[in-house]
Parts: structure tokens; C-alpha cells; sequence
């Protein structure tokens, strides 16, 4: 009997349908399952349609038989990001042998399917106070494994167990870092690992900066004086840890004296104002004002009087000159509410007009305002004033609680709707921070946060502390987190690291190519760490425009053994000398290897002592060679 007609009488007596024996992983996307049958598999039953899974879908299958059967192979339409996946038979779906008899149910389940790594969501920096940030970050997948390195003055390194989920799915964390002295700190989001081990490398990285204090000023002068009469002011006592730097004068807010202590004399009466700048040697600046009263003659009257009825309510008396005067309390603030202090006024008011002024200050934001906010003040007059500048303070425990930066406090002015006007910070306690501002006119005035920066973003409303990050939910197509001000903001991180050397060795110099893209709309600059061995051996910092990258290369020498890290990436394995390959060109290091061993050749005498001499020229230029070599690239 031929092999035919046996396998066509098989066939006739098979009554038994194919048996499903196992179902493996064989790629990212492909699964492979086996079938055993005692005659053949019918390889035109089998169909992508025949097969479900619990995660994914069967783009096509292959059929590979066996003496015992086949392999079939499903092809998935995309990775997976489960790491079990179940496969069975579809509605309808079958697998029948040359006999024709059908296997048509049955359930196998594939472990490590999951090869995703886990995405950026959104990584965030918040001020609590002048050393401590709350970091926040997130991904689109739960973790079992974070990374963070912390760069500056001190170094730390961060890792799941230092951070709190926020959720039971294991996606969002948060903790609270205090840097432990004063400087710029770069917080760099190395890397990321879900619950199947995939890793993602991100070298994300924002920045913290701890102030350091800024000088104590000791202002003396008197209170008083005439017309034409010098007076002397000084702050020799003023004190700073770092050393004072510069000492600016500006009189009435124009002419500028330099020193430690001034002389002026005054050839009006009226109110002026002594504004004194001090600046350490750190660039930390301190700005502290007195208000001379200069009188016609020694016995006139004071032309303001402040009168507190109660902390939040002043009234002001003020015989006008038609120059600046300034309108304060003989001790403390004007008013104050609980997040804000009015601390004094500057106007001129027209000559020869006695007018009242009525201060109020209140925590509650009118219906009118829209925006982050911390308090009102209102001033109340009958008699038209300009050239007014507006002293005041914000609360230290406001600023931490909203997260607004002292940076984008904004005094704005009711007119027509609100208006902001030129705010900067003119001093810094650890009660608060003090603002000056001009305005062309009094009115009421509202302090709040600028709008259209990240800390309107974070602040909301007037007592909520944000609860959620804006980078979350308002991300860019890349998942880079999109920016919301109007000015901008920066989004910058390391996209390739490269050598130029395959086997470093302890001892070499090489060349590291760093190249860093900006997602961002603004400008900005990216600080990142030179790692060896798990220790910082550099920092450099690499400026990118908005839109664009840059490559940058840097020299680094080789001190010890171990990992090399650039930016939080794993660049190469740095070995002991002796093991490693030559960084010279290949003619050079051709020429140099086919020299013989000086020392096998080495005779005695006067021989040998040239032998010596040319040998040790041979190594200074074997030594300038490689460095010229590593210079170039090679």
C-alpha cells in the first residue's frame, strides 16, 4: 500500500479532533500556540478570525505544521500593556485536522506580554517654603520603581520608597524634600519602571532655588530737619553673612548717592523719601525707605497726620505742597487684613488743599475681580492725587499656601476695571515679602497674582490650594506638558547621549555629545549631572532656544571605575586601566603596537641609557598623540 492511500485510510479512521497543548509569548506582538493531532492540521481552517483575546486583537496568524501537528502563530495589531493575556476560540471559530474533525473551544493564558514602558504625565515643583518643594509627578501606568537625582550645592538621590501614592492605582506620587543649604537645585526625573520592569528613561528636570537671606539693614537718620539744613543718613551697621556689596541711595526716587552713608539737604518743605538698596556679595538685595519731613521753619506743623482707628480702618489728614508726601503711621503698617498690609502711601496732592483720606483694608475679593487673590485696599478721597506709588506686603503663609511665587505678585487698580500697574519686590522677611507699585491715581487696589503665569495656574481661587497640577490633563501631542502663560515657559530634556570611546578605561579623557531639545515655548537653559560610580563628578548646563535643540560636547576625565552617567541616562561601563581597547587612530596605534618591548631589549651601560632617554620621549609622544586623538573625536 503507497504513503497515500495509508494517510487517506488514516484519515478515514481519525475520529479524533486536534488537542490545544500550549500557548507561549514569541515577540512583543506574537504569540504562539501548539496543536496535536494523530494525522495532520488543515491549514486553510485556520484564520485570524478563529481566535479572541482578553487584551488586543489578531491582525493575521501563520501555520507552521509539525510531525505531530502545527505551531500557529497570532500576530497581534499592537503591543500590549497587561502582562496576561488569554487567548480562545471566537464565536465560530475552529481548528480542524485533514480528517476533518474541529476543535472549536479552549482557553490558554500567556504571562509577560506587557512591553510598554510607562508614559510622562506630568512632573511638578512646589514652593512650601524658602527650602522646602513638594514634588508631584505622574505616568500613565501604575509603578513598582522611580528615580530622581538631586543636583546643587548638597546632592540626594530619590526613589519609590521616598514618595506616596496619591491613588490605589500606583500612577500619581507625591513628597516633600527640603534642600539642606542655600543655592540652585535641579530635581531630574531619571527614570520610571512599571509593575512588568519596563523602564523608561526621562530626564525630565525642574528647578528649585533656596534664597539665601538677604542683608539686615540698620537705616539711622532723623525723622525732621529745615529747609537748606544737611542731615546725615547711614547704615554702617547693616549686616549680611555673605558680605555687602554696593550701597545705592536714591532721593525722592531719583537722584542716586553710592556708600555706606549719605549727606543731603533739601531745598523744599514737604515730605521726601530716603530709599536705601543694599546689595551682598551673592547679589541678595535688601531695600529699606525713610520719610524726612523738611519744614520751612524748625516750629512748623506736620503737614500729614495719621490717625489708626482699628487695624483694618486709617484716616488721613494731609496739608497738600504740591510735592511728593508721603502718608504713613508713626509706627506700624496703615492697615492691614489677614493675608495683606498696607504699609504706606507716596502722592502728590495740590498745593495749598487740606484734604482727608480714608484706608480701609479687607481679605474679601469684590464681585468685580477675576483672579488669583489675596487682598484689597481701598483709599478713599476728595481730592485728586498722581505720582502715587503704594507700599505693601503679602504674608509669608499666603504665598506658601496658594504656591503663587513672590515673583508674580501684582497690585492692580480699579478704574474702569482692573488694571494691573508695575509691582517689583523691594524687601524679604521670613514674615513676608514688600512690594512697591506706582499707580496714576488712588483708588481701590487688589493684590493678586499676574495672570497668565503658573501661579495663577496653581493658585485658583483666593484660600484653595491647588489640587491638581496644571501639566495634568493639558498635554501636547508628544505628552510633554503643555505651556498655559502667555510668556511661555521652557520644556527641555536630553534626548541622546553619546562617546566617543566603546571601552573607556580609569584614567581616559573622553569626549561626552550631549543633545538636548526644547518642547517649550520659551527659552531656557538645562542643568544636568556627570555621574561615575553613582558620584557626581560634573555639572554643566546646556542652553536651548524654544522649538530647537543643541548639541553640546564636553571632556570629562575617567577618575574610577563604574556606571557613567550622563542626565540620568546610562551611557557605558567605565573599566580598569589595563583592560580597555586604544582611543588613537588606527595608523597611529598600528605604528605604535609594532614597535618591540623596550624592556626585552634593554642592554646596559651607555647603550641603555640612550635606550632610556629615547624611550621616555617615545612615551611624551605617544601620551600627546592620545590626547590630540580624544580632542579630535577619535
Amino acid at each position: 500500500m503507497s504513503a497515500a492511500e495509508t494517510q487517506e485510510l488514516d484519515a478515514e479512521n481519525d475520529t479524533d479532533a486536534p488537542e490545544w497543548t500550549n500557548a507561549t509569548m514569541a515577540g512583543s506582538t506574537e504569540i504562539e500556540l501548539t496543536f496535536t493531532d494523530n494525522s495532520t492540521i488543515d491549514r486553510q481552517s485556520v484564520t485570524a478570525g478563529d481566535f479572541a483575546l482578553s487584551s488586543g486583537s489578531v491582525s493575521n496568524v501563520t501555520v507552521d505544521p509539525t510531525g505531530d501537528g502545527a505551531t500557529v502563530t497570532l500576530l497581534l495589531g499592537e503591543r500590549q500593556n497587561v502582562d496576561n493575556v488569554t487567548v480562545s476560540f471566537a464565536d465560530g471559530g475552529a481548528i480542524a485536522d485533514g480528517a476533518g474533525n474541529r476543535l472549536t473551544s479552549g482557553t490558554m493564558t500567556v504571562t509577560g506580554m506587557d512591553t510598554l514602558v510607562p508614559d510622562f504625565r506630568y512632573f511638578v515643583l512646589t514652593r512650601l517654603n524658602d527650602s522646602t518643594v513638594e514634588v508631584r509627578l505622574a505616568t500613565t501606568e501604575p509603578l513598582s520603581g522611580l528615580r530622581l537625582a538631586v543636583t546643587g550645592p548638597a546632592e540626594d538621590r530619590l526613589t519609590m520608597a521616598n514618595f506616596t501614592a496619591e491613588d490605589d492605582s500606583n500612577t500619581r506620587f507625591r513628597t516633600r524634600y527640603t534642600v539642606p543649604e542655600y543655592g540652585a537645585y535641579s530635581f531630574v526625573w531619571e527614570r520610571a519602571i512599571d509593575r512588568n520592569g519596563n523602564m523608561r528613561v526621562l530626564s525630565r528636570m525642574r528647578q528649585f532655588r533656596y534664597e539665601d537671606s538677604a542683608p539686615d539693614i540698620v537705616l539711622d537718620g532723623p525723622e525732621t530737619t529745615t529747609v537748606g539744613t544737611a542731615v546725615n543718613f547711614s547704615a554702617a551697621e547693616t549686616v549680611d553673612t555673605d558680605g555687602i556689596e554696593s550701597y545705592r541711595w536714591y532721593i525722592d526716587g531719583g537722584t542716586l548717592l553710592t556708600g555706606p552713608s549719605v549727606h543731603v539737604a533739601f531745598a523744599t518743605a514737604g515730605r521726601h523719601d530716603i530709599t536705601l538698596e543694599v546689595t551682598d556679595s551673592e547679589g541678595h538685595t535688601a531695600v529699606a525707605t525713610r520719610q524726612l519731613t523738611v519744614r520751612a521753619t524748625a516750629d512748623e506743623p506736620s503737614a500729614v497726620t495719621v490717625v489708626r482707628q482699628n487695624a483694618t480702618h486709617a484716616t488721613a489728614t494731609v496739608e497738600g505742597t504740591g510735592l511728593v508726601q508721603q502718608v504713613r503711621a508713626r509706627n506700624g503698617s496703615l492697615v492691614e487684613g489677614g493675608n495683606v498690609t498696607l504699609d504706606r502711601l507716596s502722592a502728590a496732592f495740590p498745593a495749598n488743599r487740606s484734604l482727608s483720606l480714608g484706608m480701609a483694608a479687607s481679605d474679601r475679593p469684590p464681585a468685580s475681580f477675576d483672579g488669583p487673590w489675596f487682598g484689597l485696599f481701598s483709599v478713599d478721597h476728595a481730592v485728586p492725587a498722581n505720582r502715587v506709588s503704594v507700599r505693601f506686603s503679602v504674608n509669608r503663609t499666603a504665598l506658601n499656601r496658594t504656591g503663587v511665587a513672590p515673583e508674580d505678585v501684582v497690585l492692580s487698580r480699579n478704574a474702569d476695571g482692573w488694571t494691573p500697574l508695575t509691582t517689583s519686590v523691594v524687601g524679604r522677611t521670613e514674615r513676608g515679602v514688600t512690594y512697591q507699585a506706582t499707580a496714576p491715581g488712588l483708588s481701590r487696589f487688589a493684590v493678586g497674582a499676574k495672570r497668565g503665569t503658573d501661579s495663577e495656574n496653581r493658585t485658583g481661587q483666593t484660600d484653595a490650594t491647588a489640587t491638581q497640577p496644571t501639566d495634568e490633563g493639558a498635554t501636547e501631542s508628544d505628552g510633554t506638558a503643555a505651556a498655559s502663560d502667555a510668556g511661555g515657559r521652557p520644556d527641555i530634556a536630553i534626548t541622546n547621549v553619546s562617546l566617543n570611546a566603546t571601552a573607556p578605561t580609569t584614567g581616559d579623557a573622553v569626549r561626552i555629545t550631549v543633545t538636548a531639545e526644547n518642547r517649550g515655548t520659551a527659552d531656557g537653559s538645562y542643568p544636568f549631572s556627570v555621574r561615575l560610580d553613582d558620584s557626581s563628578v560634573a555639572t554643566h548646563e546646556i542652553a536651548v532656544p524654544a522649538g530647537e535643540t543643541r548639541t553640546r560636547s564636553y571632556v570629562q576625565n575617567l577618575s574610577t571605575a563604574g556606571e557613567l552617567v550622563v542626565g540620568g541616562q546610562s551611557v557605558t561601563n567605565v573599566s580598569e586601566a589595563g583592560g580597555g581597547g586604544s582611543l588613537l587612530p588606527g595608523p597611529v596605534a598600528g605604528l605604535l603596537s609594532g614597535l618591540p618591548n623596550p624592556l626585552s631589549l634593554w642592554p646596559s651601560g651607555i647603550v641603555g641609557t640612550i635606550l632610556g632617554a629615547l624611550v621616555g620621549l617615545l612615551v611624551a609622544v605617544y601620551s600627546v598623540l592620545k590626547a590630540l586623538a580624544i580632542y579630535l573625536g577619535y
